[in-house]
């Protein structure tokens, strides 16, 4: 449960800035359109009106307003996401403070296989956890782990978002463990609409359009109605860090080297962080310094120039194995040729028929066509002093050769970042294909639908320029062939023919012929299938005291399936990065679900209504077997606009393939034995799949208040609090975890150590159902929409409190809320929207907030680390728009993102000096558009 006293505190005081700032935003020259950022309810303002008829909301499949819902929804409406004009449904969502972009395109641009992708998290749980919907169908997944990448969504076509804050496997089945994002396309559409967009950063990169086309048209007395759509969108991306100030100070984490002695922490936050042991051209770490070539006491490192001339290396402080302080290397860092986000281009299409043959039946087909293709660069090869050269090499210049002699030295050690070679780029092609046909229709007060729907995923991944290593290795190892009085491989020396390119490590002087042998082209070609059949029946069982009890039942088919092949030398691990595998996986599942709808109490004097929603499924899977998934809700309607409601459910979350079918790859790993005397040794460890997994089981609480008063037109407000806990997550330990515990007496571990003699001789590295997660919060919200000075005015504010998230690999539990190294969570996040309406001119300002936080929860500031606090922001966009005609059928807009170019907190992670699930690294950037609908 919450601490009391510390969520008041921390509640009052961020409310209350947060409410500043908004306050602040609310002034009358800023005031803009009335588009809702989202609802606690299904209800939106005039511009985006409720369709008519029975309204299915998200997270139930019984027709009812989504205000009486027992679990809390949030609403985008399809004018908000024009407002936003955002090319990509997720760069709205994302800004919700409920989802974190942990898979977006500015995080995947290292990511040899996800590059530019775009999934969604709720809940930071990760996005396996969070489940897709399009028109409460699932979507064929665009990734061996089961996502599914938002690039692939026609956006014209949403008419709006529906989500649900809370586990919902009972309705929907698998993954909805913390929510489910339903996309509702537009429905019966006639006319025509497009829109046409430009992108591009203040600093001149991110260049981008989008160019976007919808029709519709009816036939034969409006009963049979054709669509159809188009986009096409492409942006450049964006450049390395360098191409930003904040990028350009070199931020970076570094370990203090002499803390033993210095009094200063373990670890160091700074700028003007540089390697320490690696140069572009090549460093010696080891052996000779610049004196024993000068014949002084200059004890100054030797680097390399381009042309391969050994020149002295200034060091920089506190330089460590890896990192130091300031010194040579400005401007030459491990991510100077690392993308921010990658260029991506994609194309969609998609086809709709649907025919009303009358008395309640309607049937149809509809198509969708999605090809999306990004590239990024990555690192280029490195190696942090580990590298050896000998004292024959072939390239090493005479003056370090006679200082070695001097010196009686057959080696030296030697580190090098290898920007000759160029970064490691990925190019992935992504195509899927999803047909779905339909029907609807009624018999006497129930309603019944039925589908069939088949997707298919064809991904092809090339993962270019990565370092072959054994290649490498050999051709560094150069010797003069005595026959030839050449530089050779010595390699080639006891096996001619091998092919090996002699490469010279000192400077920037290879052949193409040298950097093209000791890099290689990775290939990797995924196909996934989908087959889903499903049918539906809802309506009235009978009439009660309190009114008709409401039923839904239903029952679907599922069958996923993946097949990937893989370049030979990807498969036998031959690359420093990368390394695909093939995989050839498949599972179904048969479920069947009833739901039903309770009315409780009507009109008493304590309760204006009372009603309970409850659901049971089961699902039987071909992998694991058969599971139970339920919820039961209520809401309490106390009258005068307040109500209660809460939510208790058991979900669960089904292996994916990756998890269940995985190759194996065997790795060398060092480890130490307990069991004989802490002995170090090195041994294989095989890293695989597992198909004993078994789904994962989750147990959601939520419960909440939501308050519009009669006293006061247009004021809604909702507090929500949510209590999520996963068991039996699957994960995967390291080899000695699983040394360490087997030894402590966990003996499901002790079957993965394999032993011969008494000595460990494998460690197997299977996925395991052993970790678990258990996150909590309050979700807040506060809307108010009036008419003034003759237009519309609204202002929407959402903010979450995370209080718990918490990680356990089955032995440690971290909590990593208000942690932003890693996989943390932000303590705070917000949204806040003002709009206004007038006439033919609209617009509104979108106000982000990110709380401060830690950089990591396990460190003590002046002991582990010298700034442990990370500093909170807020991004401000503006979006402005003007009607050229009297009806809005045309019209002129554009958007300013991040409009006071805030440059993002300092969190340093891998490759990033940020958190780029909150933090924004492109900085001010301009859209421009223009769109129209007859």
């Amino acid at each position: 449960m919450l601490s009391k006293l510390h969520l008041r505190y921390d509640v009052l005081s961020c409310t209350a800035s947060f409410a500043a700032l908004s306050v602040a935003l609310a002034s009358p020259a800023t005031a803009q359109v009335a588009v809702p950022v989202g609802a606690q309810s299904a209800a939106t303002d005039a511009e985006s009106p409720a369709p008519a008829g029975d309204i299915v909301v998200t997270g139930t499949r019984i027709a009812r307003d989504g205000a009486s819902s027992p679990t809390p929804l949030t609403v985008l409406g399809g004018d908000y996401l024009a407002a936003r004009a955002t090319s990509n449904v997720a760069d709205a969502l994302n800004e919700l403070p409920s989802f974190r972009a942990t898979t977006s395109s500015a995080s995947t641009s290292s990511t040899a296989t996800q590059a530019g992708t775009n999934f969604l998290d709720l809940r930071g749980l990760g996005s396996n956890r969070t489940l897709l919907l399009v028109d409460g169908k699932r979507h064929v997944s665009t990734a061996i782990t089961g996502q599914v990448d938002i690039n692939m969504i026609p956006t014209l076509l949403i008419d709006r978002v529906e989500v649900v804050t809370g586990g919902a496997s009972a309705v929907y089945g698998s993954d909805a463990v913390a929510g489910v994002v339903n996309l509702i396309y537009k429905k019966n559409f006639t006319g025509l609409e497009g829109d046409a967009q430009y992108d591009v950063a203040q600093v001149g990169d991110a260049q981008g359009y989008r160019f976007a086309l919808h029709g519709g048209t009816a036939f034969l007395e409006d009963r049979l109605h054709v669509s159809g759509a188009v986009e096409v969108f492409h942006n450049d991306g964006i450049g390395s860090m360098y191409t930003r100030d904040w990028g350009r100070r070199e931020y970076g984490i570094l370990t203090n080297p002499a803390r033993a002695t210095n009094g200063l922490p373990v670890r160091i936050i700074s700028d003007h962080v540089r390697t320490s042991t690696m140069t572009p051209y090549g460093l010696v770490t080891s052996g000779l310094t610049y004196g024993d070539l000068t014949g002084t006491t200059d004890v100054r490192r030797i680097q390399f120039a381009a042309d391969g001339t050994p020149v002295p290396f200034n060091q920089g402080t506190l330089a460590g194995s890896q990192y130091m302080i300031g010194g040579d290397g400005a401007g030459q860092g491990f991510l100077s040729d690392f993308s921010l986000a990658p260029r991506i281009s994609r194309q969609l299409a998609s086809g709709d028929i649907h025919y009303d043959a009358g008395d309640g039946l309607e049937f149809g087909t509809a198509f969708y066509y999605a090809r999306s293709r990004a590239s990024g660069q990555a690192i280029a090869p490195f190696d942090f002093g580990t590298l050896t050269i000998q004292r024959d090499n072939a390239y090493l210049p005479a003056a370090l050769t006679a200082a070695m002699d001097a010196k009686g030295l057959t080696k030296l050690a030697f580190g090098r970042l290898s920007l000759d070679v160029g970064p490691n780029t990925s190019d992935n092609t992504t195509q899927t294909y999803r047909s779905v046909t339909d029907a609807k229709g009624r018999i006497g007060a129930w309603k019944w639908d039925a589908y069939y729907q088949y997707g298919k995923t064809d991904y092809v991944g090339r993962f270019n320029g990565v370092r072959n290593n054994a290649r490498y290795l050999a051709a560094i190892d150069s010797v003069i062939d005595p026959a030839t009085g050449k530089a050779v491989c010595r390699s080639t020396l006891t096996a001619p023919g091998n092919g090996c390119i002699a490469y010279n490590p000192f400077g920037d002087t290879n052949s193409t012929a040298a950097k093209e042998y000791v890099t290689g082209d990775q290939y990797y070609h995924l196909v996934t299938q989908q087959h889903v059949a499903a049918v539906n029946f809802t309506g009235p069982v009978a009439e009660l005291w309190a009114g008709p009890l409401a039923a839904s039942l239903g029952a679907e088919y599922r069958h996923e399936q993946a097949s990937a092949t893989a370049d030979a030398a990807s498969i036998a691990g031959a690359y420093a990065a990368g390394n695909y595998k093939p995989i050839d996986g498949r599972y179904s599942v048969r479920e069947a679900y009833l739901e039903m709808e309770l009315p409780v109490v009507r009109d008493l004097p304590f309760a204006k209504a009372i009603d309970l929603n409850g659901a049971v499924r089961y699902a039987d899977y071909s992998t694991s077997g058969g599971y139970v998934t339920w919820k039961l809700g209520g809401t309490w309607d106390i009258g005068s606009g307040l109500m209660v409601r809460a939510t208790r459910s058991r979900d669960i979350r089904a292996p994916n393939i990756s998890e269940l079918y995985a190759s194996s790859v065997t790795r060398i790993t060092s480890v130490t034995d307990p069991q004989n005397g802490n002995a170090s040794i090195f041994i294989p460890t095989l890293t695989s799949g597992s198909t004993a997994l078994k789904p994962e089981k989750a147990n959601t609480f939520t419960a909440g208040v939501t308050y519009a008063p009669t006293w006061i037109n247009g004021v809604q407000l909702s507090v929500d609090y949510y209590d999520i806990k996963i068991n039996d997550a699957i994960t995967s330990l390291t080899a000695q975890n699983i040394v360490d515990r087997c030894y402590a007496g966990d003996q499901s571990l002790c079957g993965l150590v394999v032993r011969s003699g008494g000595t460990i001789s494998q460690i197997n590295i299977n996925q395991i159902n052993l970790a678990s997660f258990a996150t909590a919060g309050v979700d807040f919200e506060l809307s108010y929409s009036t008419d003034l000075l003759g237009g519309r005015f609204s202002w929407r504010n959402l903010l979450t409190y995370v209080d718990k998230f918490e990680q356990s690999n089955g032995a440690v539990v971290t909590n990593l809320a208000n942690q932003f190294n890693g996989a943390g969570v932000a303590r705070w996040t917000g949204n806040s929207t003002i709009a206004y309406q007038h006439g033919r001119v609209g617009g509104s300002l979108v106000g982000r907030f990110v709380g401060a936080g830690k950089y990591d929860n396990l460190f003590v500031e002046g002991v582990d680390i010298n700034d442990n606090t990370v500093s909170s922001r807020f991004y401000l966009s503006l979006n402005l728009r003007y009607d050229l005609t009297d009806d809005g059928s045309v019209q002129i807009y554009g958007v300013v993102n991040n409009l006071l170019d805030t440059d993002p907190s300092i969190a340093p992670q891998t490759t990033t000096v940020t958190n780029v699930a909150y933090f924004d690294e492109v900085g001010r950037a301009f859209r421009v558009g223009a769109k129209f609908k007859f």
